[in-house]
């Protein structure tokens, strides 16, 4: 999961199609999120807690993922002109 998210961090500010990690990452995420809150050396906690609570944090991944992505090819594109 980690690498997924790493290897869309990379080709996000190398400005490619990083979807092709990111969306992996996301279910990762959420299935992750999941298993721990469910299983019985986690939380233990009933699938309708657990589900919906995997779902808002894949979701919640994503959100802050597009925005650290966003403002770091923003600073790296500022660094560029400014040496330009």
């Amino acid at each position: 999961m980690v690498v997924l998210w790493a290897s869309a961090m990379y080709l996000a500010l190398r400005k490619q199609i990083h979807w092709i990690a990111t969306l992996p990452a996301v279910f990762m995420t959420g299935v992750s999120i999941t298993y721990i809150l469910v299983a019985p050396e986690g939380f233990k906690l009933s699938s309708s807690i657990a589900y919906p609570v995997g779902i808002i944090a894949a979701i919640g991944a994503l959100a802050v993922f597009l925005m650290v992505a966003k403002k770091k090819v923003e600073n790296a594109d500022a660094k560029n002109e400014i040496s330009a």
